[in-house]
Parts: structure tokens; C-alpha cells; sequence
């Protein structure tokens, strides 16, 4: 898949302090490199009220994904600890 990274998602990353949680993010996006669709990637979920935008979790932190089907290319947009204002700003 092509992978593409958006400057929140950079953004997100830099904050990032976590070594555990960056660890799980670089092997989760190996395994998205690696995969053909999202249906081969474990806890992904598609976010509603948005389409295309899709969370993917990994422990405390949800990384919040658009996938464009015809295309088979991801476009990370952020990587976010869970809270209850996560999903709010996703246009």
C-alpha cells in the first residue's frame, strides 16, 4: 500500500514521548506497508459520521487513517492518545 503522512500526523509524532507507543506505531505501519487492504490489519474500525477516516488502536492510542479504496493508498493524519474529544475534527 502506498503510505502517504500528513503534517498532523508529524505533528503528533514530534509530541510523542512514549517510546513503548512508538515501537507499536512503526510496526504497525510496517504491517500496513505490507498489507493489500485494510481487512488484513487488525482493530481497524471505520469512524462514523466521516468516510473514508478509519482509527486503527494500538494500546492507548488510536491512529486515525484515510483510505481511499480505488486507490489502495493510506494518508496517516494522526497518532492521538483516546479521549473523549478524539474524533471531533475529521472534515
Amino acid at each position: 500500500m502506498l503510505i502517504e503522512y500528513a503534517k498532523s500526523f508529524d505533528k503528533s509524532i514530534k509530541k510523542l514521548k512514549d517510546k513503548v507507543a512508538l515501537t507499536q506505531l512503526k510496526d504497525l505501519i510496517n504491517e500496513l506497508k505490507a498489507a493489500n487492504s485494510l481487512r488484513e490489519i487488525c482493530n481497524v474500525v471505520p469512524i462514523k459520521n466521516y468516510p473514508e477516516r478509519y482509527r486503527i488502536r494500538t494500546g492507548d492510542f488510536r491512529l486515525v487513517v484515510r483510505y481511499i479504496d480505488g486507490e489502495i493508498s493510506i494518508l496517516l493524519i494522526e497518532y492521538i492518545r483516546r479521549n473523549e474529544k478524539t474524533y471531533r475534527n475529521y472534515n
